[in-house]
C-alpha cells in the first residue's frame, strides 16, 4: 500500500505545485508577510521552540502556500514534536513541489523506516535519491542501515551482504566517517566475519576514539570469541565516555559474568537495571525495554547465585517474573522457597 501511495507523490502532475514566478512574486502583497513569518519559524527552530516554529510556518504557508522551504523546515519542527505524520505529509508535499528535493526524500524514508512502513517504501524514496545523488555518501549508508534492520522478503533474510555492499560505497567516497565503518562492522559480524568485522571497528576507533559505540561493537566481537577480558575493557571505556547508556552496561555485566567477576556483574546490572527503570518512568511503555529489564533481573539473579547469595538472588527472580518473564519461573522453583 505505502509503495504505491509514494508512486502517487512522485509521478502527480507538478504544474498545480510550480513555486512562484517573479512576476507572480511581484503582485503577490502576501510573499513578503509570508517570508517574514518563515524568518520568524526559522529563528525560534534554532532556539529549540518547536511548537512556536510550527505556528509561525503555519502562518507563512496561510499567506502563501508555494513557500517549499516552509513545509521543508516545517516537516522538521514536527518530527521534534514528534508529529511523525505531519512530517511524512509535510515532505511528500516538499516532494510534489521539489521532485529533485534530494533531502526530502532521505528524510521521508527514515521516518517510514522508523515507523515501520512496508521495507520497499523506505527503500524506494531513498533510492531516488541516490539516483539524484550518486556520490553522497550518507545515503549509501542510510539504505545500508534499512537493509541491516529489516527482513528481505525475496531473500527470506535480513540482507547484511547487500548492506555491505552499500557500505563499500559509502566508504569509497567518505573514508573517514567512522560510523561508516562501525556500520559495515556490524553487518559483517551478522554474516559470521569476525574478524573483517574487529578490523571495521577498529578503524572506527582510530578515527573517533571518543565515541562510545565503537568501543561497544569491538567489545561485543571480543564477547563473541570468548575475549572477556579484553570485552571488559572496551564495555569499561565506552562507559568512561558514556554512563548512561544500559546496554552497555548489560554488555558490561555480561562480560564479567563471564570472566567469573561476580561482584562485577551484579554492579553492571545493576546500574542497567537503574537506568531502563529510569527509562520506563519518562517515556512511552516500550516492550523492548521490558525484555532488557526482565532479562537484566534475571542475569543479577545469576550472579547473586553464584555468590550463594539466595536471598537477593531470588528477590531479583521474583521481580522479574512479576514484569512477566516466565522465564523466571524456572529459575524460582530450582533456587528459592515456594
Amino acid at each position: 500500500m505505502y509503495k504505491l501511495v509514494a508512486l502517487v507523490f512522485l509521478l502527480s502532475p507538478l504544474m498545480a505545485w510550480a513555486q512562484l514566478t517573479a512576476d507572480q512574486i511581484t503582485t503577490n502583497s502576501n510573499y513578503p508577510r509570508a517570508l517574514a513569518y518563515l524568518e520568524q519559524g526559522k529563528a525560534k527552530y534554532q532556539e529549540g521552540d518547536y511548537r512556536s516554529a510550527v505556528i509561525a510556518y503555519n502562518k507563512a504557508l496561510e499567506l502563501e502556500d508555494s513557500l517549499v522551504d516552509a513545509y521543508f523546515q516545517r516537516a522538521s519542527a514536527k518530527s521534534f514534536l514528534e508529529d511523525y505524520e505531519g512530517a511524512l505529509k509535510d515532505y511528500s508535499t516538499v516532494i510534489r513541489f521539489d521532485p529533485g528535493n534530494v533531502s526530502a526524500y532521505y528524510f521521508r524514508s527514515y521516518l517510514k523506516h522508523e515507523l515501520g512502513f512496508q521495507r520497499d517504501s523506505s527503500l524506494l524514496d531513498i533510492n531516488v535519491a541516490i539516483d539524484l545523488a550518486p556520490n553522497d555518501a550518507k545515503l549509501y549508508a542510510r539504505r545500508a542501515y534499512i537493509k541491516a534492520h529489516t527482513f528481505d522478503l525475496d531473500e527470506d533474510k535480513i540482507n547484511h551482504t547487500s548492506a555491505i555492499a552499500d557500505l563499500d560505497r559509502a566508504i569509497e567516497i567518505d573514508g573517514m566517517n567512522q560510523e561508516y565503518y562501525r556500520q559495515r562492522g556490524f553487518s559483517k559480524s551478522q554474516n559470521g566475519a569476525t574478524l573483517a568485522a574487529a578490523s571495521d571497528f577498529e578503524k572506527a576507533i582510530a578515527i573517533d576514539p571518543g565515541n562510545s559505540d565503537n568501543y561497544n561493537e569491538r567489545g561485543l566481537i571480543r564477547l563473541k570469541v570468548e575475549d572477556f577480558r579484553g570485552a571488559v575493557e572496551d564495555f569499561s571505556k565506552a562507559i568512561e565516555i558514556r554512563d548512561d547508556q544500559e546496554y552497555v552496561f548489560r554488555n558490561l555485566g555480561l562480560a564479567k559474568y563471564n570472566s567469573k567477576d561476580f561482584y562485577g556483574a551484579i554492579e553492571g546490572y545493576g546500574m542497567a537495571i537503574s537506568i531502563i527503570s529510569e527509562e520506563l518512568r519518562t517515556h512511552k511503555f516500550d516492550r523492548a525495554y521490558k525484555f532488557k529489564l526482565t532479562n537484566a533481573y534475571i542475569m543479577r539473579g545469576a550472579s547473586f547465585i553464584a555468590l550463594r547469595k539466595t536471598y537477593e538472588a531470588c528477590a531479583d527472580f521474583s521481580k522479574s517474573y512479576e514484569l512477566g518473564e516466565k522465564r523466571a519461573l524456572n529459575y524460582l522453583k530450582k533456587y528459592c522457597r515456594p
